[in-house]
């Protein structure tokens, strides 16, 4: 079984940052249930998947926590990630407030997002800072989830 560390390792030394936008498209398939057997807080786990692009597990944990601020963050960057730009504000708004992010920058971002998904488009500096914040988020949890 492969170990926080080591699953942080793998997913964090990707050659390029991830798609803004993964889709159905889980970056590595086969860590799926090794980050889903960890014994982590629920927050890490759900990181983890997010920065796997497994929505999909990600948004099962966020929902189930709905309220949490923490849980709420997930929920709004997992679905810009899907492309629901609409409901990524929606779910920025409940966020409240949350020591990792600004909320108003959080939500340019996403504004960000959905001008260059329109255009079919790549911005290689839309997808460092999403790199750069889904480690964040996972450091983040790591240290004060408990």
């Amino acid at each position: 079984m492969a170990s926080t560390d080591e699953i942080v390792t793998r997913l964090f030394s990707r050659p390029t940052p991830p798609p803004l936008e993964p889709g159905t498209k889980v970056y590595a398939p086969e860590l799926t249930p090794a980050i889903a057997k960890l014994k982590e807080h629920k927050f890490v786990i759900a990181a983890l998947h997010l920065a796997n692009d497994d929505i999909h597990h990600c948004h099962l944990i966020a929902q189930d926590n709905e309220g949490d601020s923490t849980a709420d963050l997930l929920h709004a960057t997992l679905h810009r990630r899907e492309g629901d730009y609409w409901n990524s504000k929606y779910w920025w708004s409940h966020v409240g407030s949350h020591p990792t992010v600004s909320i108003s920058e959080a939500k340019l971002f996403v504004d960000n997002c959905e001008k260059i998904s329109k255009t079919k488009g790549d911005d290689i500096k839309l997808r460092e800072r999403q790199w750069k914040e889904l480690k964040a988020l996972v450091e983040w949890t790591r240290t004060n989830c408990h």
